[in-house]
């Protein structure tokens, strides 16, 4: 009997010895795997026999299989890829703006408004040079098709985020779906006493990129299961049961997608509002926030710039004795629809009189002089104060949203490296774990062989 206990403790530690190299193997295997976690064999003796002159050993067998994991890491990890998730969704939607204000080559509404200044006091220097006045109405055109274009640019911008925003709904259902299917699969692998780890990994992974898009919470049941919430508390994965996000035209946003919440009931519930972070706060806040008040900026200086150069140009006299017209089309009063709709260079009403026409400059220069005048409309700035300052505005929430995308890729750099010292796997490590367990099969082996020589021994002594 001591030989066959000597065999079933070599078997043991052959089969232990095995379990711990390819749960070794499996960690080599997932180093590069995003989202894993190292798994570890916790060992444990035997149940012993009674014996003389007391119990004797057994042998040895792997209790579980664990993988390394910190709670409270992974939940300041998933925090931190909320805000990861907004800041960069905002910083890639607001660098499509970037071109609105192409000051620095003399491209932008800025630099337009210059030349459209300068060239009325070419005008003024030579009233009756037709020349000059071809070139003033050139460039009259071309700040309104700089204010028309920005207008195109912001509905161009709008209409892009409002698409990526209907493909994260749905990538965010796709996950809320895949959150659920893994809830299952745990349950049941558990249920049978086992350690989901890889089935836990791959959840992990999913409710992480489900945090990039939008904030969320979780709460684990008894049988490993987890209930996943969104914006405040809204269910978005019940055990084995995901709730859908919906994209659904908003006729009060110019039919842009709102975030909706379906409970299933048949109605849905707006969520917009009080999403607090991920992807989608970040694509709302510049499509529903910067694009409008951009819009609206570039618009109350468009209406000013309409209204002051056509009430000052109506009062004067053009070349060909003309007057009491206006500039720019009076119906153009937005960005999008400004537009110059004096053709004739001798209409240009640069004098004050029709007296001996072309007459003075007078008017020319009054028209020039509203470069320095300031607006109430425009909070008392002039034309290019009011516009400096809108680009001031954006470029101080642009470089605001890029602090702060820096600053959290650090924080989740150092949060992602916290990780990885706890749940990562170590080739090192590994290697010397695989040479150790090699050792203990090899150990297990001759002990096998050994307790086989005794027993062939003692068949030869009877024979």
């Amino acid at each position: 009997m001591a030989i066959n206990r000597l065999a079933d403790i070599g078997k043991s530690a052959l089969f232990t010895a095995q379990q711990a190299i390819t749960v070794a193997g499996h960690n080599v295997a997932n180093v590069n795997t995003p989202g894993y976690s190292r798994q570890e064999v916790t060992l444990a003796e035997n149940r012993p026999e009674n014996g003389s002159p007391g119990q004797i050993g057994t042998g040895v067998h792997a209790e579980s299989i664990r993988r390394a994991f910190d709670s409270f890491v992974d939940a300041q990890l998933l925090a931190s890829r909320e805000r990861l998730g907004e800041f960069t969704a905002s910083s890639n939607s607001l660098a499509q703006l970037e071109s609105l204000f192409g000051d620095a080559n003399n491209q932008g509404i800025g630099a337009g408004l210059n030349e459209f200044f300068g060239a009325l006091q070419d005008v003024a220097t030579n009233p009756s040079d037709l020349s000059a006045r071809t070139v003033f109405l050139s460039k009259a055109t071309g700040l309104a098709a700089r204010l028309n274009q920005s207008d195109a640019d912001l509905t161009a911008a709008q209409g892009s985020i409002n698409r990526q925003l209907g493909q994260t709904i749905t990538d965010a259902n796709r996950l809320t779906s895949q959150i659920a299917d893994l809830n299952a699969k745990i349950a049941a692998a558990e249920s049978h006493g086992q350690h989901a780890n890889d089935l836990r990994d791959q959840r992990g992974v999913a409710l992480a990129g489900l945090g990039e898009l939008i904030e969320v919470s979780s709460i684990e049941d008894a049988t490993g299961q987890l209930t996943v919430f969104a914006g405040r508390g809204q269910v978005l994965v019940d055990k084995e049961r995901n709730y859908q996000l919906v994209g659904v035209p908003d006729p009060g946003n110019n039919g842009l997608l709102a975030v909706h919440y379906d409970a299933g009931t048949g109605a849905t519930s707006n969520l917009s509002s009080v999403i607090q972070s991920g992807k989608l706060k970040g694509l709302l806040d510049v499509r529903d926030q910067t694009i409008p008040s951009l819009r609206a900026s570039l618009d109350a200086l468009s209406s000013e710039i309409v209204t002051q150069v056509n009430q000052q140009h109506r009062s004067g006299f053009g070349l060909d004795g003309s007057t009491n017209i206006n500039f720019f089309a009076p119906t153009g009063t937005t960005a999008g629809t400004m537009a110059v709709s004096l053709t004739n260079v001798r209409q240009i009403a640069g004098s004050s009189t029709a007296i001996g026409v072309p007459g003075n400059n007078a008017n020319v220069l009054a028209l020039a002089d509203l470069r320095n005048q300031d607006f109430a409309s425009l909070g008392n700035a002039t034309f290019q104060e009011y516009y400096s300052t809108t680009a001031g505005s954006f470029g101080s929430t642009l470089q605001g949203v890029e602090g702060n995308l820096k600053a959290q890729q650090i924080l989740h750099d150092q949060l992602t490296s916290q990780r990885a010292s706890i749940s990562g796997v170590s080739m090192d490590e590994e290697l010397a774990n695989l040479l150790q367990y090699q050792r203990s099969f090899e150990a297990a082996s001759r002990m096998i062989v050994i307790a086989d020589e005794m027993f062939q021994t003692i068949l030869s002594i009877k024979r």
